[in-house]
């Protein structure tokens, strides 16, 4: 079972637990990967891990701003369900990229089982390019990322927290850009299965 959730924000209920955390993975390991690495302060750490323990599942955090650590590889290759959060996208993928944890989420999704959530910027990081996230009033690439080129695990991009407000300058942007763009609004997700 392969399969990529990606979505806007989490909404807790038994649905979305059945999607993260399904009966036909066995001996569930979940990473967690908040988006600006170390600096987890809102990054809902703690609910995750609680998530986990309700479940019976093994929790790892990983943090993705250690560049080429052996330890946050082996945590993340040792599980079989990877949960990237939001936040600012440009700060995500560049962490991922210095840390070489771009490549290691890409070998991540070689195996034969796993989950893959990604939640807003943890969803955009999982398409082919972030530039969507040049869009007014959207991110703000307080890194200075120039590639803006992601991980490329679907063939498509996405607009999260999509709303009425996006809608002129998201149909400008779809004219000229090279995949489809398709829509999240909160508490919506796209359900990807490899």
């Amino acid at each position: 079972m392969k399969r990529i959730v990606l979505l806007s924000t989490f909404v807790e209920s038994d649905e979305m637990f059945k999607l993260v955390f399904p009966a036909e993975l066995k001996d569930k390991v979940l990473a967690y990967m908040p988006s600006d690495g170390a600096n987890m302060k809102w990054e809902y750490v703690e609910q995750w891990q609680a998530y986990a323990k309700e479940r019976g599942i093994l929790f790892n955090l990983i943090d993705n701003s250690k560049v080429n650590s052996r330890e946050e590889v082996e945590k993340l290759m040792s599980s079989n369900v990877l949960v990237i959060t939001g936040g600012n996208t440009f700060t995500l993928l560049r962490n991922l990229k210095k840390s070489g944890m771009d490549r290691v989420v890409k070998e991540f999704v070689k195996k034969d089982d796993f989950v893959v959530v990604g939640m807003s910027a943890g969803a955009l990081v999982l398409t082919s390019t972030i530039e969507v996230c040049n869009l007014p009033n959207y991110d703000d690439n307080k890194v200075g990322l120039e590639d803006l080129s992601a991980l490329g695990l679907v063939d498509f991009e996405i607009f999260p927290h999509y709303s009425k407000e996006y809608e002129e300058a998201l149909e400008n942007y779809r004219k000229e850009a090279k995949n489809e763009v398709r829509l999240i609004r909160d508490g919506e997700l796209i359900l990807v299965y490899l």
